[in-house]
């Protein structure tokens, strides 16, 4: 995403808009902010996502007036938009978005070079003048691999680097930087051009300098280095964190928001291997990991405490947070994640685990209200044509997000795409995946035909889960589990009682971060899992249990979860293993998946991501599938049942009717329902009462 600036032509449009609008004055509190964010107690709760694109003027009058009944416009762009917005629609939730410590060329200039995140540097091997143009430098490869790499790259944008000095301990000297761009390669040396973005052209010695290649969010936005490791430096002495929370507090105070939301927050960086991060600047790729602790995660809640401290208690502070093994963690500070093309990038048959993420987050912000919720970013037969290949169709896929939101309790935001392979968290696929800004009105949003926004009301009571589909027979009964330690790990491990505790002392330095997931783990100690039917489903369910303590840079950091990370599931060549977060409380991880051919059928549990202590308990398997669940409001009953089979659900006996709708007359009939509806697989329904 960009960093939104505020433009001209923007300026204009907006004085232009305003005096289109004629509305009364906004009314904000007495600091000049806007009166704190309060989410509708009556659903469903909707909100647009990014809907207002390139518009200015009458077009965005018009596409303002589209979202009139919708509760919250999350992502309208300049803030110059926000503020229209505000003024036409005081009562409105208003969010921001932006990057995760992602900044753009027009603030580059501004930021202290130190405050920068880079990847592996190498040594100069030859002194540099003021002015020379051509770095001869030790290890090129760690720069650009050939020069054919660098014109793909820089196609895209100007190939940036750092080149700086080094102090008489090695150590970089960031009062003596100089941001360049790569132009070419040959060999050892490197051409660039100097002084770029601001700086100034400065010599430097061989040996005594390095040059280093930025590390960029997006392919237009510069990484900020929030890890624990980032120096201090730049006018008010600040690290990254703390400064980026300066900016993007101001930003939603100038715009006039209720909050903001980080795109693609990272624990980890998502391309490791393509992207050596060096978070403490000495030339050895780290990836954010120190001492056996995350520091770039781990950072990111100096950032998100500085934020909340600034803002205060009643503004919405959000991230991207997809799973639990890159996600950013920390109950508190923030208000709650997004999860974006939910479920799992749209991979419907992982919607247990991530439900069972979401759940997480809504219950254990320290934040109030809580703002979490499933972004359903996606295509669908309505609104893109898009079908199966049996070609059925694909509705579904709304009505499940929308579904998860209110059985959560939570707002829902639905974007049409063109593909669903669609990864929110990169970027180079979003060519072909088709236009999604706009403002998208569904059946379910307004009861169909009844054209009530809140249709269901209020909540009944909390959501219920059905466990009709799971088979009592545990799969693992009489297992015995066993610690295994890798090499390069050290953990001590213990059972007791039937609970299996490990602490962590060591992890190795310097490596990627999947090769930590499994370095310390709980096994059956035959090393197999009982023989699973490939396309069948299961549950699977235990207990955990971990430090959420942590010590770094001289500070203390409370409810941080560490993560529980299940292998055997899915294929061993898997990015995004089956994952979940532990903390100080145990909590009960109850998942259900699909068996896999190429699964490797061993069964384990990684708790070495970070060192520490993690104890798991009550090991359990089942065939079926768990994800049934009903939730009654005062004017209907949300449905959902992402099991394999269809789900013939209980319901009082003619008490509700079908929802009457246009866009998907085979599903929102109108017809009456007796004492018991069946619920398709991987489907929800909405009732509305008769």
């Amino acid at each position: 995403m960009k960093r939104y600036e505020t433009t001209a032509p923007g300026r204009r449009a907006m004085a232009l808009l305003l005096s289109l609008l004629c509305v009364g004055t906004l009314t904000v509190a007495a600091d000049g902010a806007a009166e704190p964010f309060r989410l509708p107690d009556s659903f469903p709760v909707t909100m647009t996502f990014g809907a207002f694109g390139a518009l200015w003027g009458e077009e965005l009058k018009a596409r303002m007036e589209e979202q009139a009944p919708f509760d919250i416009i999350h992502g309208p762009g300049p803030d110059e938009k926000s503020q229209i917005i505000r003024q036409r629609w005081p009562d409105k939730i208003i969010t921001l978005q932006d990057a995760y410590g992602g900044i753009s060329k027009g603030l580059l200039s501004q930021v202290w070079p130190g405050h920068c995140l880079y990847k592996v540097g190498t040594l100069l091997t030859s002194d540099c003048a003021a002015r020379q143009t051509v770095l001869q430098v030790a290890e090129p490869a760690r720069v650009i691999e050939s020069q054919k790499a660098l014109d793909q790259a820089s196609g895209k944008f100007p190939y940036a680097l750092i080149l700086y000095a080094l102090d008489e301990a090695g150590k970089p000297d960031w009062s003596r930087a100089e941001h360049v761009v790569l132009t070419g390669i040959d060999g050892d040396q490197l051409t660039v051009k100097r002084k770029q973005y601001g700086s100034k052209p400065l010599s430097f010695k061989a040996g005594k300098a390095a040059v280093a290649t930025h590390m960029m969010f997006w392919t237009r936005q510069w990484q900020l280095n929030l890890s624990l490791a980032c120096p201090r430096g730049g006018p008010d002495n600040l690290t990254a964190a703390e400064w980026f929370a300066r900016q993007m507090a101001q930003r939603v105070i100038d715009a006039q928001a209720d909050g903001i939301e980080f795109d693609v927050g990272r624990w980890t960086w998502g391309f490791p291997e393509k992207s050596p991060m060096d978070c403490d600047n000495d030339r050895v790729a780290d990836h954010g990991y120190l001492e056996g602790i995350n520091s770039f995660g781990l950072g990111a809640r100096v950032f998100f405490r500085e934020l909340r401290r600034i803002l205060g208690p009643d503004k919405i502070i959000q991230c991207d947070s997809n799973d639990a093994i890159y996600g950013p963690r920390g109950w508190d500070y923030l208000s709650g994640v997004q999860l974006e093309s939910f479920p799992q990038a749209n991979h419907f048959e992982r919607f247990s685990e991530a439900f069972h993420h979401l759940r997480l987050w809504v219950e254990n912000v320290t934040a109030a209200p809580p703002f979490t919720y499933a972004f359903t970013k996606t295509p669908t037969t309505v609104f893109a044509n898009a079908r199966l290949e049996d070609g059925s169709k694909t509705d579904f896929r709304f009505r499940v997000g929308l579904a998860a939101d209110c059985l959560v309790g939570m707002p829902h935001p639905f974007a049409s795409i063109g593909r669903s392979d669609f990864d929110p968290a990169n970027d180079v696929n979003a060519p072909g995946t088709g236009e999604w800004k706009g403002v998208f009105v569904w059946d379910e949003y307004h009861g169909g035909d009844r054209n009530d926004w809140h249709w269901l009301g209020r909540p009944a009571g909390p959501a219920k889960q059905d466990d009709s589909a799971v088979k009592p027979d545990d799969l693992l009964a009489g297992t015995k589990w066993q610690w295994v330690t890798d090499q390069g790990f050290e953990a001590s491990g213990s059972e007791a009682g039937g609970t299996f505790s490990a602490d962590v002392s060591r992890t190795p330095a310097n490596v990627l971060p999947a090769a930590l997931w499994f370095g310390a783990r709980l096994e059956p100690q035959d090393g197999a899992l009982p023989t699973l039917k490939a396309g069948e489903e299961y549950t699977l369910t235990f207990d955990a249990q971990g430090d959420d303590s942590w010590q770094g840079a001289g500070q203390t950091f409370e409810r941080v979860p560490r993560s529980v990370i299940v292998g055997g599931i899915y294929p061993a060549d898997d990015r995004k293993p089956l994952s979940t977060l532990a903390d100080s409380k145990w909590r009960t991880c109850r998942v259900s998946f699909i068996a896999t051919a190429d699964a490797p059928a061993r069964l384990t549990f990684g708790v070495s991501e970070q060192i520490g202590k993690t104890a798991i308990r009550n090991i359990h398997l089942y065939a079926g599938g768990c994800e049934r669940w009903s939730r009654e409001f005062e004017h209907g009953l949300v449905l959902l049942n992402m099991t394999r089979e269809p789900w013939k659900a209980s319901v009082p006996d003619g008490k509700y009717q079908r929802l009457k709708g246009s866009q998907c007359p085979e599903v929102n009939t109108g017809e009456p329902v007796g004492s018991e509806v069946v619920v398709p697989a991987q489907d929800a329904l909405f009732l509305i009462t008769r």
